[in-house]
């Protein structure tokens, strides 16, 4: 009875090591933002996100659209700028520091949006 209690703490133990395992470098899902036919055309056109978080914009619409960051046309830093996005297509962009970052389609300026990054939250020991 005792090594059949010995052979189930160590099944046990194997198993939540390999949980651990799995999940200590799973890296975040990535924030996904929706383009759309009709207002507001980016969904959520208000987004933020903390910095070093993947953000995905997918185009489940028929048309093709771009994710252009507004410095790209009117400031001294592009930060991002999709290209064209295909019908059911879509653009990751990853790393951005923190700051405000307006977008718009350039094939559709009336589609607007805002990406908010914050600073990741700092931890300290007591």
């Amino acid at each position: 009875m005792k090594a059949m209690r010995k052979h189930a703490y160590r099944v046990l133990l194997a198993i939540g090591l390999i949980a651990f395992a799995a999940t200590a470098g799973a890296v975040p899902a990535p924030f996904t933002i929706t383009l759309e036919s009709t207002s507001p055309y980016y969904e959520p056109a208000y987004a933020s996100v903390s910095a070093g978080s993947a953000v995905v914009w997918v185009n489940p619409t028929a048309s093709y659209h771009t994710i252009q960051h507004d410095g790209c046309e009117d400031g001294p830093v592009c930060a991002f700028n999709s290209g064209s996005v295909a019908p059911n297509g879509r653009y990751v962009l990853e790393h951005l520091p923190p700051g405000e970052y307006r977008y718009h389609c350039e094939l559709h300026p009336i589609m607007r949006g805002v990406l908010i990054v914050t600073s990741p939250a700092v931890t300290t020991e007591s």
